[in-house]
């Protein structure tokens, strides 16, 4: 796929006072699009603008060269998804949005119960359980995979590792990342070392300005300047002798440790 989401000479507003200046750039398919920033850089303001929920911008939000009908194009969820439960079963609530959209009866609970099984949740056992019955993790997937199951073209995420422990904030990045092969994903995050992949894309807002960034940019802009962004300083600290290196890992301690291993390696070596 090869549609982008672009951003042109974009401007969003709260309350009459910019909060992001001209933004340029584009969100693609591929890779997980990250919106980061600190509180108050304007990030979910972007989100709802491109969800056309925020109408206070200025500027065009494009998608495939043409102004952008969000009307059934995207799929938004906010933090604690899993608090707009409304039905009575897992798998009334992944099947709404089909039913929403008018799919042929015989097609609705077949492809419900194929997409929950790709969020880890097998039919069999969670289909007729009600929603509040399950662990926090489980409901997160529920109310993901509810939101998804349309298969819009844009997937927005505003904070989705709210409530998740470590293993849940892990089960869900490599979904997310998953997705973003056939979905163009959009999370807003203040902790991108989840999510960061060398070829993430980030948008970084600050100062109400946005600059772009590929994912391994972005972590050696921040292994070099604490300021710039205050990763864990675990991972800045172990990563500082490699700062030059053309990729550097993900922020995980597998990840690190295999990867200093490998200089160590190479650098005997020589």
């Amino acid at each position: 796929m090869n549609a982008q989401l672009e951003l042109k000479n974009l401007t969003v507003s709260y309350g009459g006072k910019a909060v992001a200046e001209n933004l340029n750039g584009s969100f693609g398919f591929g890779r997980l699009n990250l919106l980061v920033g600190r509180a108050g850089s304007g990030k979910s303001s972007l989100l709802l603008a491109i969800a056309g929920f925020h109408t206070e911008f200025s500027g065009q939000i494009l998608y495939d060269g043409a102004v952008f009908q969000s009307a059934g194009n995207f799929s938004l969820t906010f933090q604690d998804p899993e608090s707009l439960f409304f039905n009575s079963s897992v798998g009334d609530e992944v099947e709404y949005s089909l039913r929403m959209r008018e799919l042929p009866e015989s097609e609705i609970t077949p492809r419900a119960q194929q997409w929950l099984q790709r969020w880890g949740l097998d039919p069999e056992n969670f289909y007729q359980r009600h929603p509040f019955e399950l662990s926090g993790g489980e409901k997160r997937r529920v109310a993901l995979a509810a939101c998804t199951v349309a298969m819009p073209p844009i997937i927005l995420l505003d904070e989705p590792l709210a409530g998740l422990d470590a293993n849940g904030q892990k089960a869900l990045a490599e979904m997310l990342n998953q997705l973003a092969y056939e979905h163009i994903v959009i999370v807003v995050t203040h902790e991108p070392e989840v999510f960061l992949q060398s070829d993430s894309s980030v948008l970084f807002l600050r100062e109400g300005q946005g600059s772009w960034f590929s994912g391994n940019e972005f972590l050696r802009q921040a292994v070099h300047d604490r300021d710039f962004y205050p990763l864990p300083r675990w991972y800045c600290h172990a990563m500082a002798p490699f700062a030059a290196a053309p990729s550097l890992p993900p922020v995980n301690a597998e990840a690190v440790a295999s990867f200093i291993a490998r200089e160590k390696k190479h650098a005997d070596q020589l």
